[in-house]
């Protein structure tokens, strides 16, 4: 069976002919609605007095009018109760659906797939993961001068610190992290999708916990957030393309590097200085030195398509001794003839299908 996304709860309850016809059958009586003369009892919600009156005298049950008649009442009682329950049940999900497929399946043991999401995040009720929700998206307006998507911020987050927690990584060693990047072996597998994804394994003996999440409509590109004396950074596949991937990761190694136990989430990257906080312009340097030999490449590729010069990003990757993918990168930044700059298709959905 399909589960539903949300159930209604007032399913789950009998209707007072369905309470009589459970009756009936735990009396060995199958065809109650010949006898009563009633179509679909089951589907009854309320009952006539000649109704009640005949199956206590069918049953042989005096009490039964009574305890029928109660029951009809606390079910009707109950009804609006468990209709506006509903109502708020499935406005909760509508906004949450984005979220489902970063359960991956690993949350499945509830009654319907609202309460799924509950047990991802572990809490108890939709009103706790709106206020936790609502708490991140005001620290990443803090950060960001984009539009962010609370629970969409907070499911794309709340996998990462489920990813962390399944992983093992040593003790955080900035020096085993910062000799990784010197020897630049990276260098020699810009364009190698599988290298890129096995990173996680790297990074893992430096006790960094790097961890790849699809990204979701209005979130980021990545975060950083430190549990226990170890960083996590975590990256979406938002524009899936392997440079905007590659800057995004040099990016936030700057902020683990040159920001240590402060949380940072990315909603842009590489903006003009201007919409630039400290910790963004530290960490967009840190990035811009490794990949792009500094914010030179950048500057010239504007510069030139304003001046209207012939740029292509093999001249430019040879004048700048800049990996061409990085140099095709900053042309398509520029929309200097976009569809002729090579990209390379990356994505994180192959977990989450």
């Amino acid at each position: 069976m399909i589960k539903e996304n949300v159930k209604n709860p007032l399913s789950c309850r009998n209707t007072v002919g369905a309470e009589l016809a459970d009756i009936f059958e735990i009396r060995g009586l199958e065809n109650y609605g010949e006898l009563l003369g009633v179509k679909d009892l089951r589907r009854k919600e309320k009952l006539s007095e000649t109704i009640r009156k005949k199956a206590a005298f069918i049953l042989d049950d005096e009490g039964l009018v009574s305890y029928l008649q109660r029951f009809e009442d606390s079910y009707l009682r109950d009804k609006p109760k468990y209709l506006e329950k509903f109502a708020k049940a499935k406005k909760a999900y509508k906004e949450m659906k984005d979220i489902v497929p970063l359960l991956k399946n690993e949350f499945n043991e509830g009654y319907d797939r609202l309460d799924d999401i509950l047990d991802f995040y572990g809490v108890d009720s939709e009103e706790e993961i709106f206020e936790a929700s609502d708490a991140q998206a005001a620290m990443f307006r803090r950060q960001n001068n984009v539009t962010v998507n609370p629970i969409n911020l907070s499911g794309w987050l709340r996998r990462g610190e489920l990813d962390f927690q399944s992983m093992t990584i040593e003790e955080y060693s900035e020096e085993s992290l910062k000799t990784w990047l010197d020897c630049k072996e990276w260098e020699s597998y810009i364009e190698d999708i599988e290298y890129f994804k096995a990173l996680p394994n790297i990074f893992a003996k430096f006790g960094v916990a790097l961890v790849f999440v699809p990204s979701l409509p209005n979130t980021v590109y990545g975060a950083v957030r430190w549990f226990n004396g170890n960083p996590l950074i975590q990256i979406s596949d938002r524009n899936q393309d392997l440079a905007t991937c590659w800057f995004t990761l040099f990016h936030e190694i700057g902020h683990v590097i040159k920001h240590k136990n402060v949380n940072v989430f990315d909603g842009s990257l590489n903006e003009p200085k201007s919409k630039q906080d400290r910790l963004e312009k530290e960490a967009n340097k840190f990035a811009n030195e490794y990949l792009f030999k500094g914010d030179d490449l950048r500057k010239a590729v504007f510069e030139r398509k304003r001046n209207g010069h012939i740029m292509t990003a093999f001249s430019l990757a040879k004048e700048f001794d800049v990996h061409p993918l990085f140099t095709s990168h900053w042309l398509f930044k520029a929309q200097y003839n976009p569809s002729f700059q090579k990209r390379v298709h990356i994505d994180f959905v192959s977990n989450y299908q």
